[in-house]
């Protein structure tokens, strides 16, 4: 019996091929650490460093951290400041997003939400 499918879903490359780059190869311009001296001691030479292997570094944190970005404690003192601050800056953020999804409904929520905001924040 023949596929007639067969020859059609040949002509596709059901995983398209990608270029990774080799990071055990990479070195930091100006420390001249390499990412092997990262994965044996868990500690990077400099602040360039955290350019230079942006992308491994990146995947290793949201697999120790759930996160990339480190948001630090708040001081006691200007805790509730620091926090309407973080809350309207990811306000502005989800705006963003719902305006690129062209979900307008809730961008003029979150629009409101932010108006309501400024003059705490500011």
């Amino acid at each position: 019996m023949y596929d007639f499918f067969s020859d059609f879903f040949n002509t596709f490359d059901l995983i398209p091929s990608t270029t990774y780059v080799k990071h055990d190869t990479a070195v930091c311009p100006v420390c001249k650490r390499t990412y092997e001296d990262f994965q044996k001691t868990g500690k990077l030479g400099c602040s360039k460093c955290y350019e230079a292997f942006r992308v491994p570094i990146s995947s290793v944190l949201r697999q120790i951290h759930s996160n990339a970005s480190h948001m630090g404690k708040i001081p006691s003192r200007c805790e509730s400041s620091l926090k309407k601050k973080r809350m309207y800056e990811n306000l502005k953020q989800q705006l963003a997003e719902a305006v690129k999804n062209e979900n307008y409904e809730k961008a003029a929520q979150l629009h409101k939400q932010l108006r309501a905001m400024e003059d705490e924040v500011k």
